[in-house]
C-alpha cells in the first residue's frame, strides 16, 4: 500500500534504485544517476478489493503470473532509464540529491530511456541460480562508480559481510550465478 499501488502484475511493475551512482566517462566527467526499470506493458495496479479477492484466492498469483508468462512465450520487457543530474549541478535543486529518501522529480529530472530487459526464460535449476545469488551494490560495471550517498556507503561495506556468512566464504564472487 504506497503511493505507487497495488501491481496488477509484475509484469507491470515499476523499479527503482533508492541509491545515487555516478556515471564517469573516459575523460573523468562524472553525472548522479538513479536507475529506473519502466514495463514496457505500462504500469497497472489493482484496487484494494480486488486485490483481497485475488491473494484470498491465490497468494501466489503474482509469481505465478510471471512464470506462466515466460514459459507461454509472453515474455515481460521493462526499458532500463536513468535520471541524470551532474556532479557540479548537486546543490542547485531543493532536495538532497544524495538522500536515499527522496525520489528526483522526473519533471525536474526526467527518466531517459537507455535499454531494455527480457526475462526470456525461467530458471532451470532454483538453488544455483536464485539462492546463490550475491546481490551486492558494490558489482558494478566499469564506467558506475559510488557516490556519497549514506546508505550506499553502508551497503557497500555490510554487504560483503552478509555474503560472506549467507553464501560461506569470500569467493562468492566466482559462483557461476554472481560472474560478471
Amino acid at each position: 500500500m504506497s503511493d505507487r499501488a497495488i501491481p496488477r502484475s509484475l509484469r507491470m511493475m515499476e523499479g527503482f534504485g533508492v541509491h545515487t551512482f555516478r556515471f564517469v566517462n573516459d575523460e573523468g566527467k562524472a553525472h548522479f544517476v538513479k536507475f529506473h526499470w519502466k514495463p514496457v506493458l505500462g504500469t497497472h495496479s489493482l484496487v484494494w478489493d480486488e486485490a483481497q479477492k485475488i491473494n484470498g484466492k491465490d497468494p501466489d498469483f503474482h509469481r505465478r503470473d510471471l512464470y506462466e508468462s515466460i514459459e507461454n512465450g509472453d515474455y515481460p520487457e521493462f526499458e532500463l532509464g536513468v535520471q541524470l543530474i551532474k556532479q557540479e549541478d548537486e546543490f542547485n535543486f531543493d532536495f538532497d540529491v544524495l538522500d536515499p529518501t527522496k525520489l528526483w522529480p522526473e519533471e525536474d529530472v526526467p527518466v531517459k530511456i537507455i535499454g531494455k530487459m527480457t526475462l526470456n526464460r525461467n530458471v532451470d535449476n532454483v538453488f544455483a541460480e536464485t539462492e546463490q545469488v550475491a546481490f551486492h551494490p558494490g558489482s558494478v560495471v566499469p564506467g558506475i562508480d559510488f557516490s556519497n550517498d549514506p546508505l550506499l556507503q553502508g551497503r557497500l561495506f555490510s554487504y560483503t559481510d552478509t555474503q560472506l556468512i549467507r553464501l560461506g566464504g569470500p569467493n562468492f564472487h566466482e559462483l557461476p550465478i554472481n560472474r560478471p
